[in-house]
This record gives C-alpha cells, sequence and structure tokens, in this order.
C-alpha cells in the first residue's frame, strides 16, 4: 500500500467526488509504485487559468483539458530515502474543457479519465512518439476499465 499525500484545490463550482479521485489514484499507484510515498495536487480550473498555465510553463497560449507537472523529472534523489515521496506532481484539468468534450459521458467519468491521462504522465508516460503513445493508450484503457468498472459494480 503506497502512502498518499492528495492535496485538492477547487476552483470551479463543479461538486467532485474527492474520494473517488483519492481512489483512482490508490488503484494506479499500488501497480504503478508499490509501496511508495506520493504527493498528488490537482487544481481543478477554469478556460482563462489553464491557458495561463499552459502560456507561462510551456510556451503555449491555448486552452487544453489537462496539465501535469512532475517535479522529480529534473532533479536526483535518492528514492530509497523514506522521508522524500517517490512522486511529487502538480495536475490542473480545467473543468469548462472536460464539458466541452465529454461527448455522451457523464462529467464524473470524464474527470476520471483526464486524471487518469493526467497521472500517468506524472508517472513518465507520454504520447509524443507513435511507440509510446501505444503503450500509454494502453495503460489507459486498462485503467479506465479497472476502475470506472469498479465504480459501477460496487
Amino acid at each position: 500500500m503506497n502512502y498518499l499525500d492528495f492535496n485538492l484545490v477547487n476552483n470551479t463550482e463543479y461538486k467532485v467526488d474527492e474520494k473517488l479521485l483519492i481512489s483512482c489514484a490508490e488503484k494506479i499507484l499500488e501497480e504503478e509504485l508499490p509501496r511508495k510515498k506520493v504527493e498528488l495536487n490537482l487544481l481543478l480550473c477554469d478556460d482563462e487559468a489553464i491557458q495561463n498555465y499552459n502560456r507561462i510553463f510551456r510556451g503555449d497560449n491555448s486552452i487544453t483539458d489537462v496539465l501535469c507537472f512532475n517535479y522529480y523529472n529534473s532533479i536526483l534523489l535518492d528514492t530509497e530515502d523514506k522521508t522524500f515521496p517517490s512522486l511529487y506532481c502538480d495536475i490542473i484539468i480545467d473543468i469548462k474543457q472536460l464539458e466541452r468534450q465529454k461527448g455522451n459521458k457523464s462529467m464524473e467519468q470524464e474527470l476520471i479519465e483526464v486524471f487518469i491521462h493526467g497521472l500517468l504522465h506524472a508517472l513518465g508516460y507520454d504520447h509524443i512518439k507513435s511507440k509510446d503513445c501505444s503503450i500509454m493508450e494502453e495503460k489507459e484503457k486498462y485503467y479506465i476499465n479497472k476502475i470506472v468498472g469498479d465504480k459501477t459494480s460496487g
């Protein structure tokens, strides 16, 4: 079992089920980083905020659904040191963009799927190269089925 320090900041009117997101993160982290300490910060925001973050940190002045910042990609840490998290990241999700792109899905399902996508980025998965894209897509499908399936059966 992981030690997860989960911090949610919701700057929107959308009522989020924080326990569902924590459960989602725990299921993924149990498989991806077993028995590791993780600090995960989630910000739910609107178009203006995510566009600003995207422009400042990625040089892209567009709106997107999710941004992820893993703070250990650029520094070296002894991951065996139990005082430091093995993963420390911020995920930013634009609720307005989720509303536009969800199609026939519920907002909760769209949020779960985008949250999974962001968390996989935090874990080092990417979709720029076609080989990496296939791996990430398979992981996303696996976790979406596992988590949404667990939710509907319980």
